[in-house]
């Protein structure tokens, strides 16, 4: 009997979703308020049981807008519901980095919105870690990013996790700036385990933004660079994060033993 009743509920919340992303098509097409909409769409997700805030609806949001609907209003929803927690923050930014970074040179809008996002959600881990569905998230980031093989440590407690997905996301940053400026075969690696190469794509297929290869998207690529190494910076230079602590603690061991 238990069996049959999670797997009505895992029903229930199938039709929810299409029901959710009926909603969002609407509301894209109609050019919704994004606060309006993110207070209907709280409404739904009440009435179809989901505890917010939900990574299935995080995952069900990014993978509508990657990429069939990248469309400006939608990053707008996005970041609305990463405002009022309909969707983990952490979740959404590990969702994005799969997808954009690897297609940051042919997307630099998106990429650009994407280190937006992490500017501004990234570092307020606190609220983040003290709300619901935190081992939640934390095990579906740790799925997405694949850090338990990657990182292959013995702890897999929720707080490992968050460090582990910090560090993740400063090593793609590192990587992808490096790639980007043709200095990453030089590293001893010579790739990276990030998979920030660039993806051979159409770009003549491409709709929503209609980004096309001109002098202003390249300095916009440029620009993008300039902002990754910036926020790379912040995660270091924040001591009240994983990664500036870490090397604010490496700094100070360096200067006891008389380091530059």
């Amino acid at each position: 009997m238990a069996a049959l009743a999670a797997l009505a509920a895992a029903e229930a919340r199938g039709g929810a979703w299409d029901s959710i992303l009926d909603m969002m098509k609407v509301a894209q097409e109609k050019g919704c308020d994004p606060l309006l909409w993110a207070v209907q769409l709280t409404s739904s997700l009440n009435r179809a049981g989901v505890s917010l805030p939900s990574p299935e609806f995080a995952d069900v949001l990014v993978s509508y807008i990657c990429w069939d609907n990248n469309v400006p209003i939608l990053w707008k929803f996005l970041d609305r519901a990463l405002a009022v927690k309909i969707a983990p923050p952490l979740l959404v930014i590990a969702l994005l980095s799969t997808r954009v970074v690897p297609v940051r040179q042919s997307r630099p809008a998106a990429y650009r919105l994407y280190m937006e996002l992490l500017k501004r959600h990234a570092f307020a881990l606190k609220s983040q870690i003290d709300g619901s569905n935190y081992h939640k998230v934390t095990e579906s980031i740790d799925t997405v990013l694949h850090l338990s093989e990657k990182f292959s440590l013995a702890e897999r407690d929720a707080g490992t996790i968050v460090v582990e997905f910090i560090f993740s996301i400063v090593w793609q940053l590192l990587d992808a700036s490096l790639d980007d400026e043709g200095i990453l075969e030089l590293t001893p690696e010579k790739s990276s385990m990030w998979g920030v190469k660039p993806q051979d794509m159409e770009i003549d297929s491409f709709e929503g933004f209609e980004e096309k290869w001109t002098e202003g998207q390249g300095r916009l690529q440029s620009a993008n660079t300039t902002m990754a190494i910036e926020l790379i910076g912040l995660f270091l230079q924040d001591k009240a994060h994983p990664m500036g602590s870490f090397h604010s603690k490496t700094e100070g061991a360096r200067n006891k033993l008389g380091g530059t």
